[in-house]
């Protein structure tokens, strides 16, 4: 008998190239919404419950307001003082009447007076001000605080530790503001200012502060992102990481760096950072990471550059460290988005060559494929099964628990989400052609396929679901 007919009707199989074109153009938007919704976008500048004695949020009066107007004019320190703690806090939880003061302006205007003052502490007040009105979620509010950028900038090359780390504070939330105000931070001089931070601090918040800002200043689109590497951003996050070691909240903020810096970055821009080292360190710092808010930024990091070139891919297999990490984010239960971003950079390396495949298939990555795709929630099982599939379509099916894997599979072909129908369709097909006697043993395959035959409206699905059904009955004929 002559080979099954719905072997003909196979679509051809992408590259390892198209698979992780096709995956980075979708899930760079999801990972950016997810990352921009969770882990960074803006901070407020709380006060702690001792230093603040009534609720930030309140109704602010027209007389709160001439209050706060007179504290600020006010030529007595402590006055000023007062005015800017209690304008700071209700800043955190701002009234409707409140937002429409600072949307006026004057209140910008006042307190980029006092920034351009002589007293520390008034100066560190102010910026806190503005920290917190750049960190307002209406944007028109967060806006306001751009006529201060202009005499931040000196403040961010201070060499005063607190009034350097406020101002870096104000611009990285405004930089979270979108293009037009990370633009604007370009014009004044704020993405060369935190460069040379970047490249020089050795205070561990200033650190950290700096790593959020440029994070947010490297999103895209921007006109300047090129100009990152012409800054050496790349190496002075490499620097920084071989300096700080394992202090977790520092290397959590650079590897954000890091993937930025990587999201959607040309081949040559992959090598660059491949080349300072930073990659190397991200992995060595890796094993002793224990909290998801520092893992996740180290995993994307990796998942970009496992979405470069085929050398790309085997140069980040072949370095020592990477599958172990790998295999660290597939069994991290306690952390579902680490989890979720493992299985995206794993999608990746198992789409690429085979002794990339290899690799992670001796490291023992399948069994831990397998508990996932029985075990979890549904969304961490497509990854799971993509990665699964990707390993069968590199030759080596044979080498899975098929027996095991089956009934899932066919659990996807019943469901009700097109990309899961169209991964178990794909593998019930593989397995069929291998290993016609096991498919042939599970009963609910055979219904799943009749099930989805008689509702799918994609011809392409129709007509393979068909001639695997022909085959699934032509036993003996």
């Amino acid at each position: 008998m002559g080979p099954p007919r719905f072997k003909e009707l196979y679509k051809p199989v992408p590259s390892s190239r198209e698979v992780r074109q096709r995956r980075l153009s979708h899930e760079q938007q999801l990972r950016r919404l997810h990352r921009e919704q969770v882990f960074m976008g803006k901070r407020l500048c709380f006060r702690t419950p001792q230093e603040s004695e009534t609720e930030s949020e309140y109704e602010f009066t027209p007389s709160d307001t001439a209050e706060i107007i007179n504290g600020l004019k006010s030529g007595r320190h402590e006055e000023r003082v007062a005015a800017l703690t209690t304008l700071s806090t209700k800043l955190e939880q701002p009234s409707e009447a409140l937002q429409r003061f600072v949307r006026g302006g004057e209140c910008t205007r006042l307190l980029v007076e006092i920034v351009n003052g002589v007293d520390r502490d008034e100066k560190l007040q102010s910026l806190w001000c503005l920290t917190n009105i750049a960190g307002g979620e209406d944007a028109a509010l967060a806006e306001t605080a751009l006529e201060a950028v202009p005499h931040m900038v000196p403040l961010i090359e201070s060499s005063d530790g607190d009034l350097q780390n406020q101002a870096i504070w104000a611009v990285g939330n405004l930089a979270a503001e979108g293009e037009g105000a990370r633009e604007q931070l370009r014009a004044n001089g704020v993405v060369e200012a935190l460069a040379a931070v970047l490249a020089h601090t050795q205070d561990a918040q200033v650190l950290q502060t700096a790593c959020f800002a440029m994070s947010n200043l490297a999103r895209r689109p921007s006109s300047y992102f090129d100009g990152l590497f012409a800054l050496g951003v790349p190496e002075a996050v490499a620097g920084q990481l071989r300096r700080v070691g394992g202090d977790a909240g520092c290397v959590g903020e650079l590897a954000w760096v890091c993937a930025y810096l990587t999201a959607g970055s040309s081949a040559a821009q992959l090598d660059a950072v491949l080349r300072t080292g930073a990659v190397d360190s991200l992995l060595a710092s890796s094993a002793q990471l224990a909290d998801a808010r520092a893992l996740i930024p180290v995993v994307r990091t990796l998942g970009n550059v496992a979405a470069g070139t085929d050398a790309q891919t085997h140069a980040l297999v072949a370095r020592p460290g990477f599958v172990a990490a790998l295999l660290r984010g597939v069994d991290a239960a306690a952390s579902r988005a680490v989890e979720k971003e493992t299985l995206w950079v794993l999608a990746s390396v198992t789409a690429a060559g085979r002794a990339d495949v290899d690799a992670v298939v001796r490291a023992g990555v399948v069994p831990r494929l397998e508990r996932i795709v029985a075990r979890q929630a549904f969304d961490i099982r497509k990854e799971a099964a993509r990665c699964l599939l990707n390993i069968a379509m590199a030759g080596r099916l044979r080498d899975l628990p098929n027996a095991a894997l089956l009934p899932r599979f066919a659990e996807f072909v019943a469901s009700h989400d097109d990309e899961l129908v169209r991964m178990g369709v794909q593998y019930v097909a593989m397995l069929f052609d291998a290993d016609p006697a096991l498919v042939r043993a599970h009963a609910p395959v055979a219904e799943a396929l009749e099930t989805l035959l008689a509702i799918t409206a994609d011809d392409d699905t129709r007509a393979l679901v068909s001639a695997l059904i022909d085959g699934f009955y032509a036993e003996g004929q």
